[in-house]
């Protein structure tokens, strides 16, 4: 696929996300995620053996700390194994098993400090009515993982029930009834409406015939959770599920930013079923190792702010964080080796309990930073403003303030007032404050309001600095243009500006929109 288009759409989702209003202050309204429960799909096959499977015989086990396993660009793409028959990135410096003593415990406490809720607990039986809690390792691990969120308390557990190798209805029921036999009176099992949940992830690749069968044998006493697709989720499946998420590990904000108004499509349907909705977030995939599959850019960090903000369009009862340790896939967030606290650091900083790492800039071939004159820009009304395309580009598009695609950090407000575009625009006091906003094409311009009290912002784009802004202006005036002097190359970017507060007194900045040609 031809990723160069898709670059500087990212620019316009990050801009977009950054402006559209996601932000702590109204939490009610465009942050719809903030505040929900986050969860993290926990997975319980981190064994010595599954290590050694994993990093293949080449591996040199006895170094001490351990090399990371393979090379990638910065954004976690690109791949190269350094020991042949490895299938990982990313290791710790030793490696740990989950039957060691304290190693789940340690994993709650770290998940619990960053603030997220509790671990979907990927788990499966061996299918049969005689099963116990010693019949297979995944058993074990998962009566650990209750018992040391006791310990620890306040950490609340879901059961991820796993079918990748499509056990029967049958083998489905026999693992349920032994689950909630054998655990229901653990209080590290978070309960909805009375009753212990379970997600059957997975759920999408059975027919209607056998979720219904599944459904009729459990939903009595388990609070059923379906994992389904846009194409699954039709009315009668959500008739047969108490809640649906959906394990979308690969989504990418930037390369497939359509993937926003398809998240908010299910959130709507099963919120119009009466049913709860929990959306997924990523902060990155590469599968090339494991399967030769694709990769979703980490881009520090941003992808799962992106991620955030555009999928809380869909008003999600809570989160699905895919994950805390798939490693082989490189969607975790467990601090190891590659990318350490980075990630889970701006997943704590989204829900409210640590400040984000900043994000490491990359070399780009930029102009020069200038500082530019605005113009008044005429009147935006509700349609773009014209603008000559430059050569190879598409017709200019504008981006309200409002638009989904805007990523704030948590200082901006919306103002209301008839005389910005599209009737509102968004302003900042606080020194540092950010928005950001992925777009494809070529060029760009800004919208803003100026005025005697208005300050600066320093302009970004793919974490270059290409500009400074100056809204000071000798009276307040509305919908002001700056035009981005340059050419970027053909594809996908990132927009950011970052407030810079000039005194007490010239303390405001301003976005109303955003063009793109």
């Amino acid at each position: 696929m031809n990723r160069v288009p898709y670059k500087i759409m990212g620019i316009i989702i990050t801009i977009a996300l950054t402006l559209g209003g996601f932000t702590h202050v109204q939490a009610g309204s465009n942050q719809a995620g903030a505040g929900k429960p986050v969860y993290a799909y926990y997975y319980l096959w981190w064994s010595t053996q599954h290590w050694k499977d994993k990093l293949g015989p080449n591996y040199p086990y006895s170094a001490s700390p351990l090399p990371l396993p393979a090379k990638t660009d910065a954004d976690g793409c690109n791949a190269v194994s350094n020991y042949a028959g490895n299938q990982l990135i990313d290791v710790p410096t030793k490696l740990v098993s989950q039957d060691e003593p304290g190693a789940i415990e340690s994993d709650i406490r770290t998940a619990k400090g960053a603030g997220i809720t509790g671990f979907w607990l990927n788990w499966v039986g061996d299918g049969t009515t005689s099963q116990t809690r010693t019949s297979v390792t995944y058993t074990r691990r998962l009566s650990e993982a209750f018992a040391a969120s006791a310990r620890v308390g306040g950490f609340k557990n879901w059961v991820s029930y796993k079918v990748a190798s499509a056990p029967s209805t049958t083998a489905i029921i026999n693992d349920l009834n032994f689950l909630y036999k054998t655990f229901q009176n653990e209080s590290g099992w978070e309960r909805i409406d009375g009753k212990p949940v379970v997600t059957f992830t997975g759920s999408r690749k059975y027919s209607d015939a056998d979720v219904l069968k599944v459904s009729n044998a459990v939903r009595d006493r388990i609070f059923l959770v379906g994992d389904e697709t846009r194409a699954t989720l039709t009315t009668t499946r959500i008739a047969m599920f108490d809640a649906i998420t959906y394990y979308w590990s690969s989504q990418d904000p930037v390369g497939n930013p359509q993937s926003f108004s398809q998240i908010k499509e299910m959130g709507d349907k099963v919120h119009a079923a009466g049913k709860r909705w929990y959306a997924p977030i990523n902060p990155g995939y590469n599968s090339k190792l494991l399967d030769g599959g694709s990769c979703v850019p980490r881009r520090n960090g941003d992808t799962i702010r992106f991620l955030w903000n555009g999928n809380a369009g869909s008003n999600p009862d809570g989160w699905g964080f895919i994950s805390w340790n798939e490693i082989a896939e490189n969607t975790h967030i467990k601090p190891l080796q590659k990318w350490g606290n980075s990630s889970l650091n701006v997943l704590a900083s989204l829900i409210g309990v640590a400040p984000a790492s900043a994000p490491t800039p990359t070399k780009v071939t930029l102009p020069s930073p200038t500082e530019i004159p605005p113009t008044i820009a005429p009147t935006l009304a509700s349609t773009a403003v014209p603008a000559t395309p430059t050569p190879g580009s598409t017709a200019a598009k504008t981006f309200d303030d409002k638009d989904g695609a805007f990523a704030y950090s948590s200082g901006w407000q919306t103002i209301s007032t008839s005389k910005a575009y599209g009737g509102s625009y968004r302003e900042t006091s606080q020194d540092g404050d950010t928005v950001t906003f992925p777009f494809t094409g070529q060029s760009f311009s800004l919208i803003y309001k100026g005025g005697i009290t208005f300050s600066k912002f320093d302009i970004y784009v793919d974490n270059a600095l290409v500009g400074t802004l100056d809204q000071k202006m000798g009276a307040a005036t509305y919908q002001v243009r700056w035009d981005y002097p340059g050419q970027l190359p053909s594809g996908n970017h990132i927009l950011k500006l970052i407030f810079k507060l000039t005194s007490l007194t010239i303390n405001r900045g301003s976005l109303d929109a955003v063009i793109v040609r």
